[in-house]
Order: C-alpha cells, then structure tokens, then sequence
C-alpha cells in the first residue's frame, strides 16, 4: 500500500543515512519500525494506571454515596 507521510527534515536525514549504514532501504527501515512500533506492547498502556482522586477519611466517617459526591462536586463549597 502507498501513503504519504510528513517527516520532520532532521529525522529524514537521520533515518536516510540509518538505512544507507545499514545497507538497507528507507523502505525497509520504515516498515522494520512501524512493525516493532506495533509489535511492542506500551509500556504506558500496561503499566499506567488511572488517577482517580482519593478521598481519604475517618474510619468511623459515614460512607458517603455517589450522589452526595456527585452534588459535592458540583458545588462551590466542596465537601465538607
């Protein structure tokens, strides 16, 4: 398949004289990459976890239910 693609002009050059020291083609050094790039598993996607803001209270605090976080949330004053 063909595409057009955008490279910055330094990552060009770089990547031309990679593939002219490794006696390969642009081609084929663009095609080894993108199947490593998909090949390899994110290291952000299996290691990053979600943010989730924690609210940390007294242990004999009331439980508190999403409404009243929802409507905490909502509010100027916050939770209180």
């Amino acid at each position: 398949m063909k595409t057009t693609i955008e490279i910055p002009e330094p990552l060009f050059r770089q990547a031309k004289a990679k593939a002219a020291m490794d006696g390969t083609t642009l081609r084929d050094l663009f095609v080894r990459g993108l199947q490593l790039a998909v090949q390899t598993p994110s290291e952000t996607s299996a290691k990053q976890r979600a943010a989730f803001p924690l609210i940390r209270a007294a242990k004999k605090a009331p439980r508190l239910t999403d409404e009243q976080i929802y409507e905490a949330l909502n509010t100027d004053e916050g939770l209180v």
